[in-house]
């Protein structure tokens, strides 16, 4: 899959959402899907993708919050893997995140998820190499009242790029009733998929070469990632 092609998803991305009045200002998501294109490796960094939120999810606390809205941002350099590569595609700094506000009489509430990736060897703690983890700096700044925020646990989970994050938010924070037409978007879906298959593909099938270790397979895998991945193997 080339550079080109995920460039071209990010503009059709931001079209649709745009379109269908999910972003009100879809220009971070071309801005970056342009640089992209130009750039000589796969890198880029999508800051401040807004969502507003139709309806407040049920059991939400403070129960009267108001003006829900969603940021994406994510910061992602990949290399280029061929299917019989079975690696990790993601190089370099990677940053992703997903800051959910709301308003209560005028007074500003934060939720803040991040997904986190941390190679390093000998973390103090199990440190799966993707993770995603609530809470974070940002919640760090703000009156928290009685809650408790713990760096604990960190879920495993594969990476995402700025396709998949949004694909995370449109199915996690709108009704199935308002998404249901995008989701069945023949052209959304293919884009969906196209990041599935770089970035899913290999971390799901490092996972199940801790089991099958690829007997009679051609792939060129990395045997450690597994562990690296879940580190509970």
């Amino acid at each position: 899959m080339s550079k080109g092609s995920v460039s071209a998803d990010l503009n059709l991305l931001a079209r649709i959402l745009r379109q269908e009045k999910f972003c009100l200002d879809t220009s971070p998501l071309s801005k970056v899907a342009g640089e992209l294109g130009k750039s000589k490796d796969w890198t880029y960094n999508l800051q401040k993708l807004k969502f507003k939120i139709d309806d407040v999810p049920r059991n939400t606390v403070p129960s009267d919050v108001k003006l829900l809205e969603v940021i994406l941002n994510v910061q992602i350099t990949e290399k280029g893997c061929t299917e019989k590569q079975i690696q990790n595609p993601v190089i370099g700094t990677y940053n992703f995140s997903i800051e959910i506000s709301g308003q209560i009489n005028g007074r500003k509430v934060i939720s803040h998820w991040h997904l986190d990736f941390d190679d390093k060897l000998g973390n103090e703690y199990i440190h799966p190499d993707f993770h995603l983890t609530y809470g974070g700096d940002l919640m760090k700044t703000i009156n928290l009242g009685d809650v408790l925020l713990l760096p604990s646990p960190r879920i495993s989970y594969p990476p995402m790029d700025a396709v998949l994050g949004i694909d995370f938010i449109i199915r996690n924070f709108f009704k199935e009733d308002r998404c249901a037409k995008l989701l069945s978007n023949s052209q959304y879906r293919r884009a969906i998929q196209n990041s599935q298959q770089r970035l899913w593909r290999p971390y799901m099938l490092a996972i199940a070469g801790y089991w099958c270790k690829f007997n009679g397979c051609k792939y060129e895998a990395d045997m450690l990632l597994s562990k690296r991945y879940f580190p509970t193997l």
